[in-house]
């Protein structure tokens, strides 16, 4: 077992943030560059399991490599179409890859399949399927602008605002660009103790074929926040704070 970072003080840091069962070695740390193949590969292929914590841009990457040394592979992230491109190569090399193993996506797939399952057996049919999470702070750990706390990559939460989202409703699909994706979000009611609100996330329309629910007439999985929250991410996209272009100002 090892922790591989770019920086071999982050990866020695990491495992040495919490002590260690005594029935367990301390895994050394390693740095290690994903953009480097032959490393990547060297790497993956030593071990019987990768868990890959880095940005999904990257997994691809790491899939293949996992696919040449016959190496298991878990993430949390979505399935991109890069990674989906390599289900095949991965079935062929009779490896595992394990995604979409969080909260969203992951623990709302287990009990999205439960409740449709348990319909199904008892004859009904789903017409309408909402599915709406969000990792928030508690209410009085909430009084920044926007209400919530980075427990992930703050760059990948603010990109991921920018998503285009399509779903199903009434039977026609619904698109929308990412720059007016904050204009989508409603308040949504859950209980008078919250104040919250939602909006799509992604790409619900594929889900009617994974969750095998033909008859549903309305998809939506979507992301839950505290109100206030749309507002002052849409003054930030106006803004122009969450473009990623190069900016010529930032070079005065």
């Amino acid at each position: 077992m090892c922790r591989a970072n770019t920086n071999l003080q982050h990866a020695g840091r990491s495992v040495v943030q919490k002590p260690w069962p005594r029935v367990f070695r301390m895994p050394p740390g390693i740095s290690l560059d994903v953009n480097s193949a032959a490393d990547l590969e060297a790497q993956v292929a030593a071990h019987d399991l990768v868990i890959s914590l880095i940005p999904y841009t990257y997994h691809a990457a790491v899939i293949k490599a996992a696919i040449k040394g016959n190496t298991h592979v878990v993430t949390t992230s979505y399935v991109s179409p890069g990674m989906r491109d390599l289900d095949e190569e991965a079935k062929a090399a009779g490896i595992v890859v394990m995604n979409e193993i969080g909260l969203d996506p992951g623990i709302d797939h287990l009990y999205a399949v439960k409740t449709i399952s348990e319909v199904h057996e008892k004859g009904g049919k789903i017409k309408q399927f909402l599915s709406y999470c969000g990792g928030l702070p508690a209410p009085e750990c909430s009084g920044n602008p926007l209400g919530y706390k980075f427990s992930w990559s703050s760059r990948g939460v603010l990109l991921a605002l920018l998503n285009s989202a399509s779903y199903l409703s009434g039977g026609k699909q619904l698109d929308i660009i990412g720059s007016d994706l904050m204009e989508y979000a409603k308040p949504y009611f859950i209980s008078p103790a919250f104040a919250f609100v939602a909006y799509p996330n992604r790409n619900s329309v594929p889900f009617r074929e994974f969750y095998n629910i033909p008859e549903a007439e309305t998809i939506v999985r979507g992301t839950l926040r505290y109100q206030g929250f749309p507002e002052f991410i849409k003054a930030l996209v106006d803004l122009g704070f969450l473009d990623a272009t190069e900016k010529g100002m930032a070079n005065g």
